[in-house]
């Protein structure tokens, strides 16, 4: 949801919230296993939100199939396996922490430290890899317009007459600063 209002009444919510500490007491004596049910149908919508852009392509085509298919194994198993080195730190962290902070002594060695810690931390996470290899993918494979989508992305057309976006607009000033901004709109 992109749209102004709700997060700007999302962020008085959190304010008001923030001033009671019972609301923290609360959302603290939720059960472990409730939370890890709301975190798995949450993650469950996300995706499905993310795989729905999906509709746009031509779903059967070898080359789409290849696409996603290859990102997602990738994804998931790339972070994987840099997430089993042991970090090279001596803090204490909480044990959701551990697999990411394997950066510091990840497989990534070029002989710039910082450097091999940023590595080894973009790619320990799913998201940075999947983005990387779909984009790359789907930009170096060869497909028509109407195989990758492009097409219906490009249409600009009836946007302006259609009242059920006028939530998502930005307030008026700003989009006349931005009208240049050929996205961005007035």
């Amino acid at each position: 949801m992109a749209s102004c209002r709700a997060l700007a009444v999302g962020a008085v919510f959190l304010i008001l919230f923030s001033c009671l500490g019972k609301v923290g007491a609360l959302l603290a004596s939720i059960p472990l296993s409730l939370a890890a049910a709301v975190l798995c149908f949450t993650w469950a919508l996300i995706v499905a939100l993310g795989l729905s852009t999906l509709q746009y392509t031509r779903t059967p085509s070898t080359r789409n199939i290849i696409i996603v298919g290859f990102t997602l194994f990738i994804s998931l198993s790339v972070p994987s396996y840099l997430q089993q080195y042991q970090p090279i730190s001596n803090l204490i962290l909480p044990s959701y922490f551990i697999p990411y902070a394997a950066a510091s002594n990840g497989p990534i060695h070029l002989g710039s430290n910082s450097l091999n810690y940023a590595l080894n931390g973009l790619l320990s996470l799913n998201m940075v890899v999947a983005l990387f290899v779909a984009f790359v993918l789907d930009n170096t494979v060869p497909g028509s317009k109407q195989e990758r989508g492009v097409y219906i992305w490009s249409k600009r057309s009836g946007h302006e007459s259609d009242q059920s976006l006028s939530g998502y607009a930005l307030p008026h000033r700003v989009g006349q600063f931005f009208r240049w901004v050929k996205w961005v709109g007035s």
